[in-house]
């Protein structure tokens, strides 16, 4: 790994302000590569990427992820129910996508035995070295995907597909996917319907996030109410504050 800086040079003494960039062999892509595509075969001619996911998937866009949400806030306004979106960030989603998570993911999914066996193999014993100056330092690898490989997108649609499984069929929501940002669109006849959706759905989402051992980012995470111009309930709500959800207005 190379550790290139951010943007904000200012920042410099933290290690968060460092990408980690990884020098891969061009063999093992090439092989990375067309393994990836005859996975990408299997999820798509099976319908395992839900379509919900507009990110890292083809045929869909930023274009139709805003329309569908449009269409959302409009049925919601023409039935007159309370509505309000909330949008989630993941903390470094190609970091810390666990390998065994999406083994187990893949076995639930039925994978052909060839293609999960290669995939298990490509996810085990590895090992990310990095040299700053004149010190050295190697880890084992059990989560993320290396910044520049191609098999990334793939593995980070199997591990939040589950998610939008969960969500999928729950009322008064629904959800929309674009690669690591999620957003969250709930309806209801009141505030409390609202609350209670809210409250229900935060809880499934950190059951997910501790099973597959991510975290939600609260700094970009934000919830916009709709139709209202009373944000202070919102504010106060103590499931809101509870989680440190930012309320915003765009």
């Amino acid at each position: 790994m190379i550790a290139l800086p951010k943007s904000d040079k200012t920042k410099l003494q933290s290690i968060q302000e460092y990408q980690g960039i990884s020098l891969l062999p061009i063999p093992g892509k090439c092989l990375e590569k067309f393994v990836i595509e005859r996975l990408n075969y299997f999820l798509e001619t099976t319908g395992q990427i839900p379509s919900l996911q507009y990110g890292f998937t083809a045929s869909r866009s930023t274009a139709d992820a805003i329309k569908t949400v449009l269409e959302f806030v409009e049925y919601s306004r023409k039935l007159g129910l309370k509505c309000c979106l909330l949008a989630l960030d993941i903390v470094g989603v190609f970091s810390n996508a666990w390998h065994p998570g999406i083994l187990a993911r893949l076995w639930k999914l039925k994978c052909p035995p060839n293609i999960y066996s290669t995939v298990r193999d490509f996810l085990s014993d590895r090992t990310a070295h990095v040299t700053l100056g004149n010190s050295s330092s190697s880890k084992r690898v059990t989560k993320g995907c290396p910044q520049g490989s191609v098999s990334g997108p793939t593995l980070w649609n199997i591990t939040i597909s589950n998610l939008i499984s969960l969500l999928f069929n729950a009322p008064n929501l629904k959800i929309v996917a674009f690669a690591d940002d999620i957003m969250v669109m709930m309806q209801g006849p009141s505030l409390p319907a609202i609350f209670k959706t809210l409250q229900t759905t935060l809880q499934t989402i950190e059951d997910w996030c501790k099973e597959d051992k991510l975290e939600i980012s609260g700094d970009k995470s934000a919830l916009m109410p709709m139709f209202t111009r009373n944000r202070e309930e919102f504010k106060c709500h103590p499931t809101i504050v509870t989680w440190g959800i930012k309320i915003v207005q765009k």
